[in-house]
């Protein structure tokens, strides 16, 4: 298959030589013809799938997409709209905008036009979620030019908001903003109501540059206030998130909003306040309570009691207090009395105001909830049931398809198998029954099941999950056949061969998805018994990987010997070949069974940080030696594969932090395990339901549900070091508390008491109090009388009373939350009378940071040789700009000293590839005055040149040869400000900070950045009062083994903060991060002073003693004391 495909391509790329389009230059290239139509339909058949690039490894650290055909790829893909491919294809193939596109795109009508749009503009092509796609540029011009209707998409709503903000002037423009390709103003400004009616009516989000684009339409007349007024409140009626109506109140704001606007919309507005959000209230309740008519009063302040933020309730209660008292004011007990109950004082102290002022008179209700008995018993362990694929018939098999068609992302669970057990039942006896239930799957299907679909239509299907590919061996490239996923490659295999075998291998035996051996067996023989000569093999690596191989007896197994012995069945490669052992004999099924039995897959131990849990890291066992590894990046079906393994298998299980359409289905497969979660799985089952999107939430809290009652979820099994799978310390502690609190009201508090305890200890362990620990206090708070009863009454073991965590904190000072909470937890133990709950000894001095140095040689990392700063004598200053409403990133001044009439101002808020992978920086050009010279200019490129030995200025991006795309060529040499900037950035916040951390990695892996270069770079950073000294060593709080290298940056900060105590008489209040991250890793730093890896000289901790010294008010100075006595540090 793999050669027809790549030799439809060769034919199509030898027509389109033909035709000259390869040496006739791309502004030309319209005028070539196309051929006959002979040639055009052989072009269109070989330019109409299959990829143009591949990824290769270019050498030992590198890797790049390479042509697989050598012609210009953008001609080529003219050359195949132009011939006929499909509007699909052509945005596929289409690189970026021109006006030869145009032109190409729009000679093929209105019809297809609109679907390339439709196809071109997509999320997946954008680097970020605002920002301008790849043909952003190109669908927006071919609205324009073919006076389109405007397309009912959010996402080319994105894409001409990018562009117009960037065309009107709102925005800075982007790197692959082509401003020779833009169109004019006058186009934008032509249907500029028109798109602005479409954005707001499919929602698109206003937290981009759409609401920029909304205000300067109405301060330049090109949209009235009033007709603004009347979109905005509707998008704020249909938004969906709470982040676009805090934007679409700056936009109310700034185009003018009044109070008088606000009241004559007044039953519009009521539901609004009843979302709780911040930004909706306090706008608007103050002037609703304030002057609505008695009518609306209540409904008003109804509305306003899901407020949750401190500062709208004491807002929303002085609203209140400037109105005269109600008439009925009777009928306003209930919502007062819900403000004198408040846990704030300040908040019940305001609400007895307003109870005087109305002249009410209220008893304050003992709001103590009654018991409900939320601590139970753990069910049961369940009996798994064995899998049936239920009625077999056609209708069952359309059912079955319906049900999967809807699905956004392949899940291979129990309804999946049952559908292609079906399949193949129906279609082995009768193919053109079950291509009738099958034809209805539609070429766009997302759930894994088009190659099904495909067989159904009778079309041709040139897919190959194995391709040849040219790949880095550590040496040289060399060709290797590169396989694909097991699981993909299993469903491919078998939906183009669907009719061809009497039975499949890896169907399942039990509703875990495991296959008993007798079962595989049992399938074997009716492959012998219907004169079948071989397998397919990745059914058969799915039937081996799913194998029950812990119920397999010794009896079994010599049972089964002689059967297998004799099962001479050979074994297909998806190539069509048959699989051959190294000497060129055939592999037999039953030999391979029969050694694997012998020699299983273990599972491996999965260790949170060191167990990668995105690739597949998974060795062989040697009696599959001669089966190809299918294993590489699916971790996430691991537990599909294999059913009875533990955490190994189950990384699936974790919060939706992003678009996770399978987690709801995955979940409820995982529930039907034979054996309970384990307990990284389990810690991350506790954190998912405070965060479902509305597609999994059913499944989820079902899936939930199902596990408790099968006793699959046990009490104190959860690890929090588990959490997020990535050994990092946890975070989103508010989140998982919600979560936690949800499955307790469902009486699973058993399961997640002692996660909540392990969570404070692990939080009062960390550098400073992790966030989210407070709302983890509260919840155990919350639902500690429930467990005093599960104790009391023999339910729950007095243990789960100990909390030792919990007093710790307790014994804090301070009026944090957490320790007020934790306080309330201690003196209600106090009066419990059981001899387990005791105050710790000595629980005040408990020890905030007990680090073991046991580990102290994996921490403190062997560094590569250091290389010499480069120093390039560019002066340079910092200021934080809002490139976005709060949304701050550092402006980098720089001064050339060749290049005095100029500075270039740097500003990198997300997309660090520049600094990255090519060592240059975009600037724009300013004058002594910090303004931009020419805003309508593209960014000039900054790198250092190691001829001139000087940083050099470009106008181009690729300068190496005059071009705007990415630098061709190695990377440029880091010069000290670059290196700096790369520094820098760890201390600003936003998207950038992730490429921040990865970045300073792979310097300090380079020996880029070591000790002496970031002892300079620090000593310069330290004089820039927009750089937070403690948000620049942040980063090694998680990333300890950085330790070994960022310890300087710690010394130099104590060392500036010393003499800033000496000269103002005070601690700077920044050094207290850095003084508990210091305490945080004592240990290691006074171990590696006595090792010699800290210099003698560094060692003494220069600046310490002068803060611990100090006579000021401030905590700084009592962690300055605990240091100098850790460190054994003379005072």
């Amino acid at each position: 298959m793999e050669v027809s495909m790549a030799g439809k391509l060769e034919k199509a790329v030898e027509i389109y030589r033909s035709l000259g389009y390869e040496e006739t230059d791309f502004e030309d290239i319209l005028n070539l013809g196309t051929g006959s139509s002979e040639e055009q339909k052989i072009a269109r058949e070989g330019l109409k799938t299959g990829e143009w690039l591949e990824l290769k490894q270019l050498s030992e650290n590198s890797y790049g997409f390479v042509p697989v055909v050598d012609v210009d790829l953008g001609k080529l893909a003219i050359f195949a709209i132009r011939v006929g491919v499909d509007a699909k294809r052509a945005a596929h193939i289409l690189r970026r905008g021109s006006e030869v596109a145009l032109k190409a795109v729009e000679s093929r009508g209105e019809t297809y036009a609109m679907n390339f749009i439709k196809a071109a503009c997509t999320s997946n092509r954008r680097i970020w979620e605002h920002s301008l796609s790849v043909l952003g540029t190109l669908a927006i011009k071919l609205v324009h030019q073919m006076n389109l209707d405007i397309p009912e998409s959010v996402e080319y709503m994105k894409d001409w908001a990018a562009v117009a903000a960037m065309v009107l002037g709102s925005e800075r423009k982007e790197q692959n903003f082509d401003e020779g390709f833009a169109p004019a103003k006058e186009d934008i400004i032509r249907r500029f109501i028109e798109h602005i009616e479409m954005g707001i009516s499919v929602n698109v989000p206003s937290t981009g540059p759409f609401s920029k684009v909304l205000i300067w339409g109405v301060e330049n007349n090109v949209l009235t206030k009033e007709a603004a007024m009347e979109q905005v409140f509707y998008a704020l009626n249909i938004a969906q998130r709470p982040g676009d109506r805090k934007e679409l109140m700056n936009i109310l704001e700034q185009i003018g909003l009044t109070d008088d606007d606000i009241r004559s919309r007044a039953e519009t507005i009521i539901p609004l306040l009843g979302l709780g959000e911040t930004a909706l209230l306090e706008r608007f309740a103050p002037v609703l309570i304030e002057n609505a008519s008695e009518d609306l009063l209540y409904q008003v302040l109804i509305s306003c009691s899901f407020a949750k933020v401190k500062k709208i309730k004491k807002m929303i209660l002085n609203a209140a207090l400037k109105r005269e008292k109600p008439k009925s004011a009777k009928e306003y007990e209930e919502w007062i009395l819900l403000y004198k109950q408040d846990e704030d004082k300040s908040i019940s102290k305001l609400a007895d105001s307003l109870e005087k002022a109305w002249g009410l008179e209220l008893e304050k209700e003992d709001v103590k909830e009654e018991v409900q008995g939320l601590w139970r018993e753990t069910p049961k362990l369940w009996e798994l049931p064995e899998f049936e694929i239920g009625e077999i018939s056609p209708e069952a098999l359309t059912d079955l398809v319906a049900v999967i068609s809807e699905r956004k992302e392949c899940v291979e669970d129990i309804t999946f198998e049952r559908l292609i057990a079906m399949a193949n039942n129906i279609a082995y006896k009768n193919p053109n029954e079950a291509k009738m239930s099958l034809a209805g799957i539609s070429n766009n299907d997302s759930s894994g099941i088009l190659a099904l679909g495909i067989w159904a239509k009778n079309l041709e299907n040139n897919i190959c999950p194995d391709r040849m590919r040219e790949v880095w061996d550590g040496e040289k490239q060399v060709l290797r056949i590169v396989y694909g996923e097991l699981l993909y490659t299993r469903n491919i295999v078998l939906f183009t061969s669907i009719n061809k075998w009497p039975c499949l291998l890896s169907t399942p035996s039990y509703e875990d998805l495991s296959i008993g051996l007798s079962d595989l067996i049992n399938r074997l023989l009716i492959y012998k018994n219907e004169n079948l000569s071989y397998v397919s093999e990745p059914d058969l690596q799915l039937a081996l990987t799913r194998l029950d191989i812990d119920s397999v007896t010794e009896k079994d197994a010599k049972e089964y010997l002689e059967k297998l012995n004799d099962i001479n069945l050979k074994i297909l490669l998806p190539s069509g070949e048959l699989l051959q052992d190294e000497y060129g004999n055939d592999v037999l099924v039953g030999e391979i069974i029969v050694e694997y039995l012998k020699d299983p897959y273990i599972e491996p131990e999965f260790t949170p940080g060191k167990t990668s849990c995105w690739k597949v890291e998974l060795d062989m066992p040697k009696s599959l030696k001669a089966l190809p590894n299918r294993f590489s990046y699916s971790n996430d079906s691991m537990f599909s594969m294999f059913p009875t393994w533990g955490d190994y298998a189950l990384t699936a299980v974790h919060r939706d932090c992003e678009v996770y359409h399978g987690q709801g289905i995955i979940l409820r497969q995982i529930a039907r395990r034979r054996k309970p979660i384990t307990k990284g799985a389990l810690m991350n089952w506790l954190a998912i339901e405070s965060n479902l999107s509305d597609e999994n939430a059913e499944d989820v809290i079902n899936a939930t549900h199902e596990a408790w009652e099968r006793g699959l979820l046990l009490p104190d099994t959860a690890d929090i070091s588990y959490l997020d799978w990535n050994g990092d310390t946890p975070s989103n502690l508010a989140s998982m508390a919600l979560s936690m609190e949800c499955m307790a009201k469902d009486g699973m508090l058993s399961v997640v008491w002692q996660a909540a305890c392990d969570t404070v200890e692990v939080s009062l362990g960390a550098p400073r109090m992790l966030t989210g620990t407070a709302e983890v206090v509260k919840f155990l708070r919350d639902y500690l009388d429930e467990v005093i009863i599960a104790v009391q009454n023999k339910f729950a073991p007095n243990s789960v009373l100990e909390m030792k965590a919990v007093k710790n904190l307790a014994a804090k000072s301070g009026a944090s939350k957490a320790v007020g909470y934790a306080k309330e937890i201690v003196n209600k133990l106090k009066s419990f009378d059981t001899e387990i709950i005791k105050e710790p000894e000595n629980s005040e001095e408990a020890s905030d940071t007990p680090i073991s140095k046991n580990d102290f040689d994996e921490v403190w990392v062997t560094l590569p040789e250091p290389k010499t700063l480069i120093p390039d004598n560019v002066s340079m200053s910092v200021k934080t700009v809002e490139i976005r409403k709060n949304e701050k990133v550092f402006q980098f001044n720089l001064n050339l000293p060749d290049v005095p009439e100029y500075e270039y101002q740097i500003t990198i808020a997300g997309w660090i590839y520049g600094l990255r992978n090519e060592g240059q920086i975009s600037a724009f050009r300013a004058n002594h005055n910090g303004e931009i010279i020419d805003e309508e200019e593209k960014s000039v490129w900054l790198h250092y040149d190691n001829i001139k030995k000087k940083i050099v200025v470009s106008r181009f991006r690729n300068w190496r040869n005059e071009e705007n795309g990415p630098l061709e060529g190695e990377s440029t040499p880091y010069s000290k400000t670059l290196l700096t900037i790369a520094v820098a950035l760890l201390a600003q916040d936003g998207e950038s900070i992730y490429g921040a951390k990865s970045l300073t990695k792979e310097l300090i892996k380079t020996g880029e950045l070591n000790v002496e270069s970031l002892r300079d770079i620090t000593r310069e950073l330290l004089l820039h009062e927009d750089i937070s000294p403690a948000k620049l060593v942040r980063v090694v709080e998680k990333e300890r083994e950085l330790l070994s290298v960022l310890w300087v940056m710690l010394s130099e900060c104590i060392k500036y903060a010393g003499a800033k105590t000496v000269k103002d008489n005070k601690p700077p209040v920044w050094i207290n991060r850095i003084l508990d991250i210091c305490i945080y890793y004592a240990d290691y730093l006074k171990e590696a002073a006595g090792r010699g890896f800290i210099p003698p000289e560094d060692a003494k901790w220069q600046g310490l003693l002068e803060i611990a010294n100090s006579t000021a008010k401030s905590a700084a100075i009592k962690k300055a004391k605990i240091l100098v006595k850790i460190l054994g540090l003379r005072e």
